[in-house]
């Protein structure tokens, strides 16, 4: 069997991709391991799916000063030194590398002991850790065409996100609805600006079928969302429930996580996408950028109260067409790379 090493962490929204590639090849020739720290997220995903786990530490690319960066020299010694007793003992025939400072001690050891590395970049602007690891990378996939400026283009395929394929299966059948079904999935404690903004004028979003999904440093809003009729509020939902929120849902208030704007747009909804204005590199303005190029409603955070309930209202009448969601056929070019 070939042995599959992922390296990951950070955000939900790129743990998804490699629990996706688990999931299209666990029936197949491979075995996997999940490297990352101890006491994660990462190590509960990896248990929860019987993925054998194996940790590692590593340090943070710090672009200011701190006292700790005049000490991370030695321990970045240390964790190169870790990681190369892994892959030694291990023999991994590949990894599959996604995002974040976790994966850079792996990369070093993986280039002294010339183990095949493929890396995948969701986002339009990558972070630095990524523009590092891409340098030992044997293939670099791309959500974005826009991404490839960052790293040796000879190196770079565009294949869209890798979107679990657990999401198109045993779909519900779609309600019919007089109102048009608004799914607002923001998903992080800076989106409170977004649930509060929301909660100020929903007497004028009242001719919509609401669908709310809060996260889990959201929570306190369920109860003031809970007292009006027409809102159906979550505090957190994994992709058994959200394929059907997905599959239901006409038209999207979003933030601009690579992952989730492909999931969204799979689905055939329409989104009003509000890229977090903190996010690292801006990357989720250019992802937003990016997506209204297409039939998409692109706004920022500053111009939120003057434009955004004006453009929601223009679509109080819509609805997505009938298609069944875009099945993430793009994951073929993934797997003929791996299976070279």
């Amino acid at each position: 069997m070939k042995k599959v090493f992922l390296v990951w962490g950070g955000t939900w929204w790129h743990i998804i991709p490699l629990l996706a590639l688990y999931n299209y090849l666990k029936n197949d020739d491979y075995s996997f391991f999940w490297i990352w720290e101890n006491d994660s997220m990462e190590q509960k995903i990896a248990k929860d799916n019987n993925i054998e786990f194996h940790s590692i530490k590593s340090w943070k690319l710090r672009r200011y000063f701190s006292f700790k960066t005049f000490v991370e020299p030695f321990n970045i010694m240390i964790w190169i030194f870790q990681s190369i007793k892994i892959l030694k003992s291990l023999k991994p025939d590949m990894i599959f590398s996604k995002w974040w400072y976790v994966s850079l001690p792996m990369a070093i050891a993986w280039k002294m002991t010339w183990i095949k590395v493929y890396m995948h970049e969701s986002d339009s602007v990558p972070w630095l850790s990524n523009r590092i690891v891409g340098k030992f990378a044997t293939k670099i996939f791309l959500g974005f065409d826009s991404a490839k400026k960052y790293f040796n283009s000879d190196k770079c395929q565009v294949v869209w996100q890798i979107l679990n394929p657990e999401l198109f299966k045993d779909l519900w059948d779609v309600k019919i609805t007089e109102k048009t079904n608004l799914l607002v999935i923001a998903w992080s404690q800076w989106s409170t600006r977004i649930f509060n903004f929301l909660l100020e004028n929903m007497k004028k979003i009242e001719r919509f079928n609401l669908t709310i999904v809060l996260w889990s440093l959201n929570t306190s809003f369920k109860e003031q969302f809970d007292r009006f009729d027409n809102v159906k509020a979550y505090e957190f939902v994994d992709h058994s429930v959200m394929k059907n929120l997905y599959n239901n849902a006409d038209l999207a208030i979003t933030r601009a996580w690579a992952t989730n704007i492909a999931e969204l747009e799979a689905f055939n909804i329409k989104m009003i996408i509000i890229p977090l204005k903190e996010s690292a590199n801006n990357h989720q303005y250019f992802n937003a950028l990016d997506y209204e190029k297409k039939w998409n409603i692109f706004l920022t955070e500053e111009n939120m109260v003057q434009y955004w309930m004006k453009k929601i209202m223009e679509f109080d009448w819509y609805k997505k067409n009938n298609k069944s969601p875009l099945n993430n056929t793009w994951i073929n070019l993934i797997l003929k790379e791996l299976e070279k």
